[in-house]
C-alpha cells in the first residue's frame, strides 16, 4: 500500500545522501512515474525533499533534517500513527505491528485515547465485512500484477463479465472503488466494489508500468444549487465555506464537480430541499429521474386498486 511505501522511501532517504528515481523504482518494484508521485506526496506532507539535477542527480532530504534522522517529534509520530490507524481500519492491514512499535517509543503514551476511527465508508457494518474478502484478493492481484475475471453489475442493473488489470484501490465519497484497465471497454475504468459480485484471480499477468502511464481525465463543471435555509448543518458535511453563500431565506452553493461522477444519489439526500440552477444537463438528469419515480408511484397506486 502507498502509506507503507512512503514510509519506506523516507527511511531510504534518511539513510542516503542522494537516491535516484531508478534505484527507488527498482527497490519498490513500481514505475518511475509512481516514485515521482510518492516524492510529491512527501513534499506535500511538508517533508524537506530536495531534487538534485545532473549526471549523479536524484532525490534526498535537506542536511539539517538528516542530522536528526532517528528522532521524530511527538507530533510527527502522532501523524504517522494516525495515518496507519486509518489504513488499518479500512483494509485490516498488518500495520498494527508498526503502530505498536511507534507507540512504544519514548514520549508516546496513551495516544490511542485521542484518536479513533469507526468506519471510513457509508456502508453498513455487514457490507463492510463482506468487502474485506474482496479487498484482500484485490490487493493480492495488484501486488502480483495478475488479471481478474469479474462479474459486474452496472448502475442501470446490466450484468457483464470482464477481464481487468487492477492497479489501484480507491476510497471515494464513502465507497470503495477499483481502478483497472478493462479489456471489454479497452480503457481504464472505476469499478465499485459492492457491484463486483463474483471475481476470480487469473494466472495471466499484466505489465503494471504500462497500466500506470495514463490517468483518468476528470471532466469538471460548475454546479449551482439552492437549498432551503434549514439544510445549513448538513451542507457543511459536503462543501467548503467559500462555496456556501447564506441568504435570509435560502442558501446558494457553487462548486466544481467531476462530470464522471453520478451526483444524483447525493442530490436525492436533500429531497425537496434542493433546486438545481445549473448545469442544465444535471438539471435534466435530476428531473428525468424524479419523473421516473413519480410515474412508478402512480403505476403502483393504480395497480393496488385493481380487484
Amino acid at each position: 500500500m502507498k502509506i507503507e511505501r512512503l514510509l519506506s522511501i523516507l527511511v531510504v532517504l534518511l539513510n542516503n545522501e542522494i537516491v535516484s528515481a531508478d534505484e527507488l523504482a527498482k527497490k519498490f518494484e513500481v514505475s518511475k512515474r509512481t516514485i515521482y508521485r510518492d516524492i510529491e506526496s512527501l513534499a506535500l506532507a511538508n517533508l524537506p525533499v530536495v531534487t538534485f539535477h545532473g549526471r549523479n542527480g536524484g532525490v534526498g532530504l535537506m542536511p539539517s533534517y538528516k542530522m536528526d534522522r532517528y528522532l521524530f517529534s511527538d507530533e510527527e509520530k502522532q501523524k504517522i500513527i494516525e495515518a496507519l490507524k486509518i489504513q488499518t481500519s479500512m483494509v485490516h492491514e498488518d500495520s498494527q505491528m508498526l503502530i505498536d512499535k511507534l507507540e512504544s517509543l519514548r514520549g508516546i503514551n496513551n495516544m490511542s485515547e485521542h484518536f479513533s476511527f469507526y468506519s471510513p465508508t457509508i456502508h453498513r457494518k455487514e457490507i463492510e465485512q463482506n468487502l474485506q474478502d474482496k479487498l484482500i484478493l484485490l490487493k493480492q492481484a495488484i501486488a502480483l500484477n495478475r488479471k481478474l475475471h469479474i462479474e459486474y453489475v452496472s448502475q442501470s442493473g446490466e450484468i457483464t463479465h470482464r477481464v481487468i488489470s487492477p492497479y489501484k484501490i480507491v476510497l471515494n465519497g464513502g465507497s470503495w472503488y477499483l481502478e483497472a484497465y478493462c479489456e471489454k471497454r479497452n480503457d481504464r475504468r472505476l469499478f465499485k466494489l459492492t457491484r463486483i459480485r463474483n471475481y476470480t484471480l487469473l494466472d495471466e499477468e499484466f505489465a503494471a508500468a504500462n497500466v500506470e502511464e495514463t490517468d483518468l481525465a476528470p471532466s469538471y463543471e460548475i454546479a449551482e444549487l439552492v437549498f432551503q435555509r434549514d439544510q445549513l448543518g448538513k451542507l457543511y458535511d459536503f462543501f467548503l465555506e467559500n462555496e456556501i453563500t447564506i441568504h435570509e431565506n435560502y442558501i446558494k452553493v457553487v462548486f466544481s464537480f467531476d462530470n464522471n461522477r453520478n451526483l444524483l444519489p447525493f442530490l436525492f439526500m436533500f429531497s425537496s430541499s434542493v433546486e438545481i440552477i445549473k448545469p442544465e444537463s444535471l438539471k435534466r438528469k435530476y428531473y428525468n429521474e424524479l419523473n421516473k419515480i413519480y410515474n412508478k408511484l402512480n403505476s403502483d397506486t393504480q395497480l393496488s386498486y385493481i380487484p
